[in-house]
């Protein structure tokens, strides 16, 4: 009888290793998972705030019938000389209905969205978003190198 209560008591050494093992396999299947969700939740924002800074291009050209010269334009508001930041053509205020985006964003131009995939955050507008003045086209910076989790783009051609 004494001898059956003290084997009760405890898990053998063989049965502690079984547990350790299993522990171990469930570990290696579940931990690169978390990872990519971390990096594809990153990539979300990343295509989110593109698709904002895209969208207030489009406004700005609607209302101005220009693009916008840099980024920093869509967040600017209008000047005392009748016409807006660095743009190439000279937009006036009374068409400009800017800042077309309000939101936090990088500190040398608080409006504009942060990309959370740039390794030098915090960072300035130029080092995350490529902007095309002549296109209006915005996008990934060519210097954030690696392919989309998802579906293995380039960041650069998003």
């Amino acid at each position: 009888m004494n001898h059956l209560k003290r084997r009760i008591r405890g898990f053998t050494l063989v049965e502690l290793l079984i547990i350790i093992v299993i522990i171990a396999i469930l570990a290696l299947i579940v931990i690169p998972r978390l990872m990519s969700a971390t990096r594809r939740a990153k990539e979300s924002t990343m295509r989110e705030n593109l698709g904002r800074i895209r969208q207030a291009i489009m406004r700005f050209q609607a209302d101005t019938g220009v693009y916008p010269a840099t980024l920093p334009d869509i967040v600017a508001s209008g000047t005392p000389n009748g016409w807006v930041g660095g743009a190439a053509v000279p937009v006036m205020s009374n068409t400009y209905r800017g800042p077309y985006l309000q939101s936090s964003g990088y500190s040398d131009h608080p409006g504009i969205p942060l990309n959370p995939l740039d390794p030098n955050r915090p960072a300035s507008v130029a080092t995350s978003w490529d902007y095309d003045p002549v296109s209006g086209n915005v996008n990934v910076n060519s210097s954030i190198a690696g392919n989309t989790v998802e579906d293995n783009v380039p960041y650069a051609q998003l």
